[in-house]
């Protein structure tokens, strides 16, 4: 059901639940267990995200929601909002190479990581949540909004169209496109350059952007704490040697 392979620093977990990595219930709390692990591996600095085959994730699985009937909606939408709230909250950097279709559920779930690497080729990304008859649950829809431009917000989630690689850039899904046997590398070398940063400014910045405009105030004081710490003046001198040269930096 999901695949993990470690590899100087960076734990590339594949989705491989078959068919298309549909959400499931227990796919959702699997990928979710698998995901807490790797939180709490010191040794892992960051994450790469990718599926299996053709698709990265085709979405919820719809035939297990009809025949589920309400009580199993209730058990999915609880997992899925669960989730995808954890993965947008990841305190690692998290990549996500998207190695074919990225289908309503599987687009929150790419639009839900730092960064964003596309196959090339016949991949498809779009959220058809309206068109299925469902609306977006709140967190999923605060992921979107925060990952798709403004512009696009009206065309992607009310016309739930999906779109080829470069049609997604240019709609904020993803960041770049490469070729499909080099989607995986190039997503780690992201994932690596993010994971030089320190890990505790990292993971306060991702949390300053999820609060809205103007509330990242209410962690000015965590802020003042990182920016006096010790790490983070041995950081700063690191920093000058690279840009500046020794001397300056043993000013």
């Amino acid at each position: 059901m999901i695949q993990r392979n470690d590899d100087g620093g960076v734990a590339l977990i594949r989705m491989a639940h078959q068919p298309a990595n549909v959400l499931t219930t227990e796919f959702s709390d699997a990928l979710e267990t698998e995901f807490e692990r790797v939180r709490e591996d010191a040794s892992v600095r960051a994450a790469v995200l990718t599926g299996t085959g053709s698709a990265f994730s085709a979405g919820v699985e719809l035939f297990r929601v009809v025949d589920g009937a309400p009580g199993y909606v209730e058990a999915l939408l609880a997992s899925l909002g669960t989730l995808f709230a954890n993965l947008r909250d990841f305190p690692k950097p998290l990549v996500a190479a998207v190695n074919g279709h990225a289908i309503a559920g599987g687009g929150v779930i790419a639009c839900a990581c730092d960064y964003r690497v596309m196959a090339s080729g016949k991949g498809r990304v779009g959220l058809p949540e309206l068109h299925v008859g469902v609306p977006f649950p709140a967190v999923a829809l605060d992921i979107v909004r925060g990952t798709i431009p403004r512009r696009h917000h009206r065309e992607v989630l009310l016309l739930g169209r999906s779109y080829g690689p470069e049609a997604a850039v240019e709609r904020g899904f993803v960041d770049e496109v490469v070729p499909a046997d080099q989607v995986n590398e190039r997503a780690r070398e992201i994932a690596l350059e993010l994971a030089a940063i320190p890990g505790r400014t990292y993971d306060l910045t991702k949390r300053q952007l999820a609060l809205p405009s103007g509330g990242a105030g209410e962690l000015e004081a965590e802020l003042r704490t990182i920016w006096s710490s010790a790490d983070t003046f041995d950081h700063i001198r690191g920093y000058l040697e690279r840009t500046l040269g020794r001397a300056s930096a043993t000013r």
